[in-house]
């Protein structure tokens, strides 16, 4: 199985380079004893980037996990065995873990103003989507949601990586994840916190802090019809006007 090196911290998640062993090979696919790629899932898109050895070059595409973990690839295609240098596209990446760190404060704060949990989300370089359900908030009580996410982020939050048994979970009132979606096999979690504001189980790539993030700008919300609604936004990036 392929160790993924955000897994474990999240100074894990800020791994641009990486050196790993090639497992196995077929045509336009790759597979690593280790890797630096994110794959898709969770909302969050897959990472892109390159691999390279010795007398050649292949670039990174997408990455799927089904019981495998498999990056795509377009170029050459190296031997099983050979070492290579893998590199990720990191103003993606990183884009991406802002998106995934502010989703999860979104998602708190809606639950904790007005008791609505995110049953949907798509995350992008630019903006996000999230589903709320039940929820129908009007442009003032968006506005209101949008100054509460603000006011969090700007407290400079640190962001952990943990891991919890399921029944600790299970006991816990900030985790908002709906824990019987998952198989009941499933004893031992990763779980994200942000600061006492959230826990939530997840397998994404967050930030050190919420002071990367910036601020939340909602764009779009829409009344996707049996009580849900889809809220979008995007992110001002720190500093920025």
């Amino acid at each position: 199985m392929t160790e993924q090196l955000h897994m474990s911290s999240i100074e894990g998640t800020y791994t641009r380079d990486f050196s790993a062993t090639v497992e196995a090979v077929f045509p336009g696919i790759v597979e690593l004893d280790r890797t630096a790629f994110y794959p898709m899932g969770g909302g969050q898109p897959a990472d892109h980037g390159n691999l390279a050895w010795d007398g050649g070059k292949t670039s990174v595409e997408d990455v799927r996990k089904k019981h495998r973990l498999r990056h795509m690839v377009e170029g050459d295609l190296p031997d099983v065995g050979t070492k290579v240098s893998g590199s990720l596209d990191w103003e993606r990446r990183h884009a991406h873990m802002r998106m995934h760190t502010s989703q999860h404060l979104v998602s708190a704060v809606v639950d904790q103003m007005h008791g609505a949990r995110t049953v949907g989300n798509q995350l992008y370089t630019d903006k996000a989507r999230l589903d709320f359900l039940p929820l129908r908030l009007s442009p003032a009580q968006l506005s209101e949601v949008e100054a509460e996410a603000n006011r969090y982020l700007a407290k400079d939050m640190p962001v952990t990586i943990t891991e919890a048994d399921r029944s600790e979970l299970e006991q816990d009132p900030l985790v908002r994840s709906n824990l019987s979606l998952l198989p009941a096999s499933i004893r031992r979690l990763r779980v994200i916190s942000i600061g006492s504001l959230d826990t939530c189980p997840c397998a994404g790539t967050h930030v050190r802090s919420t002071a990367e993030i910036g601020e939340v700008e909602f764009i779009k919300r829409d009344n996707k019809g049996s009580g849900k609604q889809r809220l979008t936004y995007t992110l001002r990036k720190p500093g920025s006007e």
